[in-house]
């Protein structure tokens, strides 16, 4: 399923599609393959370049928002850059889509097994320490909670100290 052009079918005469972008595969007729290596890697050069092109907009608008309020700054040229953005955002989803080079898989980074093994490790033991930790809190919560039940009503919790030790309760420790 195509999508409309917006500018119609004059500009695909000279090479460019409704989006002005070049056009990957000739118009002339001619039954050519779009599955050959060199039609695939001119998407991926013309890819390429709009990948740039939004990387370096984008870092044009980010520091015209970090420094918005610095002189000097043309909030004018931040909406510009903001708006050219968003339009090569575009511009590059539907060379994507058309060249076919967005349905490719991406793959992850190759790491090795030990890497992976060090940090599923730390993970472990990152998440045992933090169950300890509750755990040991619980403990502590739950012996202030028999001391004050228990023992702490009898020896009257509003005498001193040394009646609550001398009953025998331990204070658990922190």
């Amino acid at each position: 399923m195509q999508q409309a052009s917006y500018y119609g079918s004059g500009l695909s005469s000279y090479g460019f599609d409704g989006l002005g972008l070049p056009m990957s595969q000739p118009t002339m007729g001619s039954q050519a393959d779009l599955n050959t290596p060199e039609t695939f890697k001119h998407n991926i050069q013309l890819v390429q370049g709009q990948l740039a092109r939004v990387q370096t907009l984008a870092r044009n608008a980010l520091l015209g928002i970090q420094y918005a309020y610095q002189p000097g700054t043309n909030p004018i040229q931040t909406a510009a850059d903001i708006a050219s953005l968003r339009q090569t955002l575009l511009v590059l989803v539907e060379l994507l889509r058309q060249s076919g080079v967005g349905a490719l898989p991406l793959e992850p980074p190759q790491v090795s097994e030990s890497v992976l093994v060090e940090e599923e490790g730390r993970v472990v033991q990152s998440l045992y320490d933090r169950h300890k930790r509750i755990q040991d809190g619980a403990g502590v919560v739950a012996g202030y909670l028999s001391f004050a039940s228990g023992t702490g009503a009898s020896a009257g919790l509003g005498g001193s100290g040394d009646q609550a030790s001398s009953s025998g309760a331990r204070r658990p420790q922190t």
